[in-house]
């Protein structure tokens, strides 16, 4: 597990995307939240990241995206510094959601580019330049399958260049060569893997870490692969990954994380509850993938500590 002095503070290694607990009638569970919390901030990740897509940001009310930002900076209470989404089809709420959560101790926030509305490069442009003028680090998200549109590693440079509140880029793009051109720029102080399902790739083309939804349940594969790219221990990087592939064939067979890893969250005892709808629960065929997974982890979790 990290100091308060090694790489947590300067957003790098495992970024574990916190789900967002929800009681049976689908209103917000604060204390499931404060639980979840208080094991993430014993687990061996380096940075929490609510609110984003995986927390169901889109399924909140703006009074709930508001009261979650609180609980989990009061709850992390400083073991973990904490990134809050802000991402929002409007740039005055954006703006807005970013003040509070700066205003109430958030390490920094993440932002998709503009959604829904087909803002385009220069959209994009004058939303992440108004975000990153709040005063608080800043992460821009670069997802084209979210919004619609992507950003050019040369795109996403210039901005940085002309918003220095810009500290780093989630980059989601599939084109894996475009995070390596990101890393490569050198303007852009942290670069991080935004596809879980790639977390090993990413970190090999040079990001200085990635986000996953699953180490809200599972943090130790995770947590071995960044430490096995640390230590340069390329094999022992890839077997952990490999060791994954029935989480990613679960993610392909429900069409999405959030419902995966809530489930889970469910068999571990960890909070959790439902999802939002639109979503779905996980059907019984993705549940015995996730048991038989949950079975190959008991066994392998000597191997992931080995680094």
């Amino acid at each position: 597990m990290t100091t308060p002095t090694s790489r947590s503070q300067r957003f790098e290694g495992v970024f574990a995307i916190l789900t967002t607990p929800f009681n049976a009638d689908w209103s917000l569970d604060e204390p499931g939240l404060r639980a979840h919390c208080d094991f993430l901030a014993a687990a061996p990740v380096d940075v929490v990241v609510a609110l984003g897509t995986e927390g169901e940001s889109y399924a909140l009310t703006d009074a709930e995206r508001r009261r979650v930002a609180e609980v989990v900076v009061d709850a992390i209470a400083g073991r973990k510094p904490v990134i809050c989404g802000v991402s929002h089809p409007s740039t005055i709420e954006s703006v807005a959601l970013a003040r509070h959560a700066k205003a109430v101790g958030a390490d920094a926030v993440m932002s998709l580019a503009p959604y829904f509305v087909k803002a385009g490069v220069e959209g994009a442009r004058r939303h992440f330049q108004a975000i990153a003028g709040v005063g608080i680090p800043f992460f821009a998200y670069n997802s084209p399958g979210r919004v619609g549109y992507g950003l050019s590693p040369e795109e996403l440079d210039q901005i940085a260049a002309e918003a220095p509140g810009m500290v780093g880029i989630k980059q989601a793009a599939p084109d894996l060569s475009e995070l390596a051109a990101l890393v490569n720029t050198g303007r852009i102080t942290h670069v991080i893997g935004g596809a879980e399902t790639a977390f090993w790739p990413a970190l090999s083309v040079g990001a200085r870490g990635n986000t996953a939804t699953a180490a809200s349940a599972l943090p130790a594969p995770f947590a071995a692969m960044w430490n096995a790219f640390e230590a340069g221990d390329t094999s022992h990087g890839e077997r952990v990954y490999a060791s994954l592939e029935p989480l990613r064939r679960a993610y392909r067979m429900a069409g999405g994380q959030a419902q995966v890893v809530k489930r889970l969250q469910s068999l571990l005892g960890l909070p959790g509850g439902p999802v939002r709808p639109p979503l779905a629960e996980v059907s019984s065929a993705v549940d015995a993938v996730l048991r038989s997974l949950l079975d190959q982890l008991v066994h392998e979790s000597e191997s992931y500590a080995r680094v």
